[in-house]
């Protein structure tokens, strides 16, 4: 059997697009060609990959199976490439990274302006995730790490962790919220307030839930779920409304929008880590990310024990 990795990319480009005539203008190239080049990948398979429907072509359950290892196989390649690249001491690259919503406005914005002083070559694509909807794409290869909030640390050989910052979720609200001017609040005092939840699946939910069920209370109704972190931290800072955010989020900030609610006893703690995938060595570009995530990471820990966020 003798593969070509232009059958897999074009296999990959007619699944992506949804039809053959659209992969064929992204890749410049004949629709014939392309057709061609997926009946000899069938035939050396020895199944039928795509399968037309109503709205265009789409894989076979065989065909996903070929694409998940197609991702994998273009994961390698590109860390191949950026080992060459160091051994060269080219300095470039490219690292892909999924960071939550209160990670990509605290902790990873630090070190992603550390790193692109010392590696202005390397190139980042950053996307945004909610544990665990992201850890498929670790494990096939499509991401080199995620960093995100996790209530615990999952039991999962094929996936490492990595603890950057032991936070706690406070609730927030605007700078000028009348519950700010109340001392030694407690959890309870905050069930008949109207709350926000940021979540993307049941993630989010969750993590409100398991907030007061911890503290032995029921979990108070929610005004609004919103699935768009940003949107919820505005509504929350032109409103009434109540939220949870890591207390991360005031770390490093002279005047922030919105502040913590002091209360007088800790919040359930939650962890910030970087996941990345068992069985195989991680890049140098890789690994010197992870490192400016290690010191971004320890700089807001110091700023978030040395303020107390959440508690008198």
């Amino acid at each position: 059997m003798v593969l070509k990795l232009s059958q897999l990319r074009n296999f990959k480009a007619v699944v992506v697009a949804g039809a053959v005539r659209q992969a064929a203008k992204i890749l410049n190239l004949s629709q014939s060609s392309i057709t061609k080049s997926i009946q000899q990948l069938e035939d050396e398979l020895g199944v039928v990959l795509l399968e037309r429907g109503a709205k265009g072509v789409a894989a076979t359950e065989a065909g996903k199976a070929v694409i998940a290892r197609i991702k994998s196989i273009e994961s390698e390649l590109r860390h191949a490439r950026n080992d060459v690249e160091a051994i060269q001491g080219a300095g470039v690259g490219e690292i892909r990274v999924s960071a939550s919503p209160s990670v990509a406005t605290g902790l990873l914005p630090s070190a992603v302006i550390a790193f692109q002083r010392k590696h202005p070559r390397v190139s980042l694509r950053i996307l945004e995730g909610v544990y665990p909807d992201m850890l498929p794409a670790i494990r096939i290869g499509d991401l080199d790490l995620a960093v995100c909030l996790v209530p615990e640390k999952p039991r999962d050989d094929t996936l490492r962790f990595v603890t950057l910052v032991r936070d706690r979720l406070v609730p927030a609200v605007r700078r000028d919220h009348p519950l700010l001017k109340r001392r030694k609040l407690k959890l309870a005092e905050l069930t008949d307030q109207p709350w926000i939840v940021y979540r993307r699946g049941r993630t989010g939910l969750d993590v409100f839930e398991q907030t007061f069920v911890a503290n032995g209370l029921q979990p108070p109704k929610v005004a609004i779920e919103c699935t768009s972190f940003a949107c919820a931290l505005a509504l929350v800072e032109k409103g009434d409304y109540v939220t949870l955010v890591p207390s991360q989020v005031f770390a490093g900030r002279a005047a922030p929008a919105l502040a913590p609610v002091l209360l007088d006893a800790p919040m359930q703690p939650w962890e910030v880590v970087a996941i990345s995938r068992v069985g195989r060595d991680m890049s140098a570009v890789c690994g010197a990310f992870l490192e400016e995530l290690t010191r971004a990471a320890a700089k807001i820990d110091a700023a978030v024990g040395g303020r107390r966020v959440g508690r008198r």
